[in-house]
């Protein structure tokens, strides 16, 4: 990561990630089950430019480790993966804009799938959606270890101008994830 950027309030970025009340049992779960650090490139780095679809000037990172329990790991594939964060495939495109819940100006940039290391597979997908009427850069790389009980997450995002004009950084960024056990 470089020096310059900022890490994300850890409380408010674990509140984010857990995404139910902070006193229930199923977030009392999911911190047991779940690891996150964010960094943001802003001078005051904030959560919402993590968590918030607005198109920012300048790009956040957000990472995460999460043991799945079976009953998820089970169904993970590589159309998941792509669709972690928000609609990518088809299928769940369709889906979200028959439930009137699909953000406009869906843009592909890019669809790999990986295999950074033996045991690991996943895929690298980057992508554009419109919020505000511009256009916001999501870079997502996704892995699962061979029996999915693990989930490593990696997303970089901006305004499309910001991942376009920091493209040599953010890619040196999403090629350095590495998984340490």
């Amino acid at each position: 990561m470089p020096s310059s950027w900022g890490k994300v309030d850890q409380e408010a970025l674990d509140e984010f990630a857990v995404g139910v009340d902070p006193d229930s049992a199923t977030a009392q779960l999911r911190e047991r089950l779940m690891w996150t650090v964010a960094y943001d490139a802003a001078d005051e780095p904030s959560v919402s430019h993590v968590a918030a679809p607005m198109p920012f000037a300048e790009p956040a990172v957000w990472a995460k480790v999460e043991r799945l329990l079976p009953e998820v790991s089970s169904s993970i594939s590589l159309d998941v993966l792509r669709d972690l964060l928000l609609p990518v495939t088809e299928d769940r495109r369709e889906a979200a804009a028959q439930a009137n819940a699909l953000f406009p100006g869906f843009e592909l940039l890019r669809d790999d799938v990986i295999v950074p290391e033996k045991g690991l597979h996943g895929v690298r997908v980057v992508y554009n959606y419109q919020f505000l009427e511009r256009s916001t850069t999501f870079d997502l790389t996704a892995l699962v270890n061979d029996d999915a009980s693990l989930l490593y997450m990696l997303l970089i995002r901006c305004a499309a101008k910001c991942y376009t004009e920091r493209a040599d950084e953010l890619d040196g960024i999403a090629t350095s994830f590495t998984v340490r056990s």
